[in-house]
């Protein structure tokens, strides 16, 4: 007896439902006392007329062929391959700024530097030649012109 009324209750739904979907129902279409035109499901006063839907071939659903849609599909796989190829460019030159300041900024301190010295294996502090000094200004100045275009 308690199942007929759930599926009764169901059926009455469900018909209640589908009898009152968008593709059955009207548009109307009335003014307002201060002359404002709407538009709307339910008439707004009594003066409301149906606006009558047309349906033609602007309305109706369109299907693409496959040859549009492999079109779309390509056009899609471009965009995002370009978008990609901008996105690693962007990681480049970021990269390469980075690089470029960090050529500039060795520079700079090998320049101000009247000697200059490192720490070898042991901790010790090692005071570098002329020579190594020539080498780390020719090795930052390649850097510089390799990566500050």
């Amino acid at each position: 007896m308690h199942n007929k009324r759930l599926i009764s209750s169901i059926i009455t739904a469900s018909f209640m439902i589908f009898s009152q979907s968008p593709s059955h129902a009207g548009v109307y279409k009335w003014i307002d006392e201060d002359g404002q035109v709407h538009y709307g499901e339910q008439p707004g006063n009594t003066s409301a007329e149906k606006v009558p839907i047309r349906t033609n071939e602007t309305t109706a659903p369109r299907t693409m062929n496959k040859d549009k849609v492999d079109m779309v599909n390509s056009d899609l796989e471009e965009k995002d391959k370009k978008r990609k190829e901008a996105e690693e460019q962007r990681k480049i030159s970021r990269d390469n700024r980075k690089w470029c300041n960090e050529a500039r900024s060795d520079l700079q301190a090998i320049y101000a530097r009247g000697r200059m010295r490192e720490i070898n294996e042991k901790g010790e502090y090692i005071v570098m030649t002329e020579e190594q000094r020539q080498q780390r200004i020719s090795a930052a100045k390649k850097k510089q012109r390799e990566f500050c275009k």
